[in-house]
């Protein structure tokens, strides 16, 4: 009996295209499943190899992860007569800072579930809201779904590829600086500033661990917000008339998400040293 195929679109930037496919294929081994999709290679210079369950493109890295979100997603419907009934997103940061196993694990678990669902159904880890905006703007929730790794189903597809033009018009281009007026002008006033909290006003319990790490400036500032917002307003476009469903709601679950998440930070500190 053959492994159930999942349909994957999977992003990477640091982690070489060719190793990022031997990763997924290698959990998905240890899960008993096969990954089958289109990988995309954000970085340029990146090199793009076909494999047997793989399409390798290029992305444009225009908004980082779900630009090649979009992308991946744009050619998996091209390539396929009949899109998938549900479709598993993941990057490479899964590897490079999460515990892969066992968040592909928890939710694949829940594939079922958000395959019957009638409606638009996300499924992921949850995050709740803990300060400036209180809750989702656009679900009135309060939480949203991490965007490392998670699955859509077919209802849902459609709102992922509308995320782009939803940004452009509230007032995210990519030529204004977050400081600007007009920026970000069509969201609601505390979810704007719970994106400028984030990344550019600077309080030490409250910013994006990137200003540590890369060299900043107002362009990149500018696609990480983007990121932010397209983040929550995937959870909010879902939740206020679908269906999102949390893959660490019950404590045993979250427990064992959180033991699997400081062991994997443990392990590559070790490597690390």
């Amino acid at each position: 009996m053959s492994e159930p195929t999942i349909a994957v679109v999977a992003c990477c930037y640091n982690l070489e295209p060719e190793d990022f496919c031997a990763r997924l294929d290698k959990v998905a081994s240890t899960l008993g499943v096969r990954f089958v999709g289109v990988v995309v290679a954000n970085r340029l210079g990146a090199v793009l190899r076909r494999t047997r369950d793989w399409i390798v493109i290029r992305g444009s890295n225009t908004t980082h992860d779900f630009s090649g979100y979009s992308e991946g997603l744009r050619q998996l419907r091209d390539t396929k007569d009949k899109c998938p009934k549900d479709v598993l997103f993941v990057n490479d940061s899964v590897f490079e800072r999460h515990h892969a196993r066992e968040n592909l694990r928890a939710v694949l678990q829940h594939l079922p579930l958000v395959n019957q669902i009638q409606v638009a159904a996300i499924a992921g880890k949850v995050d709740h809201y803990a300060t400036v905006c209180h809750c989702n703007p656009w679900s009135g929730l309060s939480l949203y779904v991490s965007s490392y790794c998670f699955a859509l189903n077919q209802p849902a597809l459609d709102i992922l590829s509308g995320l782009q033009a939803q940004a452009e018009e509230d007032g995210l281009q990519d030529d204004l600086a977050l400081s600007a007026p007009e920026w970000g002008a069509g969201m609601p006033a505390n979810f704007r500033e719970f994106i400028r909290a984030f990344t550019s006003y600077g309080h030490t319990s409250f910013t994006w661990p990137g200003l540590a790490r890369y060299r900043i400036d107002d362009r990149l500032l500018t696609i990480k917000a983007r990121c932010i917002y397209l983040e929550h307003r995937l959870s909010g476009e879902i939740g206020k008339h679908g269906c999102i469903v949390p893959v660490n709601a019950r404590k045993l679950d979250s427990l064992r998400l959180y033991l699997a998440e400081k062991l994997a930070g443990l392990q590559r500190a070790v490597r690390k040293n």
